[in-house]
């Protein structure tokens, strides 16, 4: 492993093939953690649904993903992308797995060769639903009447009729606002044959109306879709405008989710602490 001397801040595209898809993230590099505002500040000058903040610690690095107003417990793309420009950069061998200390937990993530497409899996923890009712408000804040519910205690996972339904959605934001403590995961069988299913995320009380693809949601999808289907291994689509692919392998308590990611950006910090 090699020693991070100097700060320094790139972006990336995860959960996607090639630039200018997927999911883009801040991955901040640090040799110290960093002042709190200072983190926040730089979170909502990227901008971006999160940036992850990395530093050495003891048994791998601490992780920590921030969104342009508040901090997150799990992250599945910008995890994806911190270890994806710890690998990019020589700071660890792509042979090597990447351990993070976060707010939940040590997540591991590994990477297959570049051969191929280069696929990283993230280690995460599952995080199934229980069925509940959905509200008339949340029905109306989504504009349809879901055909199923269920909830996280931190997401609602909801099943519309068909993939035309779900990519049709406008919801109402501002009404979603109040209605789950993060987001609401919208899902349904795929049109085509390539992908189990297919599904949304909106989180507007996380400051982001729509992520473009959220692995942390598919820790919740996977052990939904997965006995429906008789399946452990399943792949996955997240039909937003820029859109990825998630592929997933159910174990247990754990769900091993896998994307690839685009390197799209070095910058240069002038302000540091």
């Amino acid at each position: 492993m090699r020693p991070v001397s100097t700060p320094s801040l790139y972006t990336v595209d995860a959960f996607a093939h090639r630039p200018f898809t997927g999911n883009p993230a801040a991955v901040c590099l640090l040799p110290t953690p960093a002042e709190e505002d200072w983190m926040r500040d730089l979170a909502r000058e990227m901008n971006l649904s999160e940036t992850a903040f990395v530093w050495p610690v003891d048994g791998g690095f601490s992780l920590r993903w921030l969104t342009p107003s508040t901090e997150v417990d799990l992250c599945g793309h910008a995890t994806l992308a911190a270890a994806f420009v710890l690998w990019e950069t020589g700071v660890c061998s792509p042979s090597q797995a990447v351990c993070f200390f976060t707010r939940s937990g040590w997540l591991t993530c590994t990477r297959e060769s570049a051969v191929g497409g280069g696929w990283i899996t993230l280690d995460f923890p599952a995080m199934p639903c229980e069925p509940h009712p959905v509200s008339d408000a949340l029905s109306w804040a989504l504009g349809c009447t879901p055909s199923f519910g269920a909830f996280n205690g931190m997401d609602w996972l909801v099943e519309v009729e068909n993939e035309e339904v779900l990519r049709g959605l406008a919801p109402d934001f501002g009404a979603l606002t109040s209605l789950t403590p993060r987001g609401v995961i919208v899902t349904s069988s795929s049109r085509h044959p390539e992908f189990d299913f297919v599904s949304r995320f909106f989180a507007p009380g996380a400051g982001i109306n729509e992520d473009p693809v959220t692995g942390s949601a598919h820790c919740a999808l996977g052990p939904y879709w997965g006995p429906r289907l008789g399946k452990v291994h399943l792949r996955a689509y997240q039909a937003s405008s820029r859109g990825g692919a998630v592929r997933l392998t159910l174990a247990g308590e754990r769900v091993l989710i896998q994307g690839q990611a685009v390197m799209m950006a070095r910058l240069e910090l002038f302000h540091w602490r």
